[in-house]
């Protein structure tokens, strides 16, 4: 007999937003059995909501600030202990719509059928800042494959983390997020990881999440363009270190050339933008880590 699917969903929290994480929570309360909230705030502060006193609800507390990659992997060790068969992966500023959940799990099961092993789907995301739907990916040379349909499912190449709905099955032989990478390109390591050891990833179009993707700011003051997308210089180190250790793990070298683009105009307009020597800073060290540090786990 089938085992019946159990689906739990995992949200990493860090200082949220009350109101926006309440309604995370409302939307998400009727899709799954159980919310498992990592709450890496120091000290913790969503306990003390009232929003978070239910009993499908449950709070882990690190001593510390854990990072993304370990939160959801404690979050999936708790889920599959307890007999889940299904993770949803959740920002804290995400929106899933009405029924995603069970349209996502509709999906994977009908390319289960068909004999696809599927590591995990995703929804369609929707821009929170701009209303744009965002497309899927498949990396090539010399230009990527954007992928947006009005319907169905298409194999992707990676999908973000927030709206992943992930076969807790596959997980023993995928493996859990890497740990030491904190908290940037985890999950297009995981990603990559899950298609080189034969496994399928999948974006869905027949739902949506409304996800905010990064926090845009004019490059000059009175100038409505251009924009960029800010970073602190903490977060700028990582995301230098741990692009070299994804270069370093045998991703896709399509990817790799063209993000060899992304980092070298990151590292130019970063060393341009205030602070300025301590973006600059950052950001090579973060590059003369990714090089010297083992790159996993």
């Amino acid at each position: 007999m089938t085992q019946p699917s159990r689906i739990g969903a995992i949200i990493v929290a860090w200082h949220p937003d009350r109101a926006q994480f309440a309604g995370l929570l409302q939307s998400l309360q009727p899709q799954v059995e159980r919310i498992v909230i990592i709450d890496n705030t120091q000290p913790s502060i969503i306990r003390h909501w009232s929003e978070s006193q239910v009993q499908s609800i449950e709070i882990i507390e690190p001593s510390s600030n854990i990072g993304v990659a370990a939160a959801i992997n404690q979050g999936l060790e708790r889920l599959m202990t307890n007999g889940f068969t299904h993770a949803l992966l959740l920002d804290q500023d995400s929106h899933p719509a009405e029924s995603m959940v069970a349209t996502l799990l509709d999906r994977m099961q009908a390319l289960e059928s068909d004999d696809h092993k599927v590591a995990a789907i995703g929804p369609s995301l929707r821009d929170r800042n701009t209303g744009q739907r965002v497309p899927f990916v498949r990396f090539r040379l010399p230009m990527n494959r954007r992928l947006n349909l009005q319907s169905g499912v298409i194999a992707s190449d990676f999908l973000i983390t927030s709206g992943t709905l992930v076969n807790l099955e596959h997980l023993p032989e995928i493996g859990p997020m890497r740990e030491a990478w904190f908290i940037d390109s985890i999950d297009l390591e995981w990603c990559f990881r899950a298609r080189r050891k034969g496994f399928s990833i999948f974006g869905c179009f027949d739902t949506e999440l409304l996800h905010s993707i990064g926090e845009n700011r004019r490059l000059w003051s009175g100038l409505s363009v251009p924009v960029y997308r800010h970073h602190s210089p903490e977060r700028l180190y990582t995301m230098m270190r741990n692009r070299v250790f994804l270069y370093r793990s045998h991703a896709p070298i399509a990817w790799i050339l063209q993000d060899l683009i992304r980092a070298a105009g990151k590292l130019f307009l970063f060393s341009l933008i205030r602070p300025r020597c301590k973006n600059l800073r950052s950001m090579l060290r973060g590059l003369k880590d990714g090089l010297l540090t083992r790159p996993v786990p």
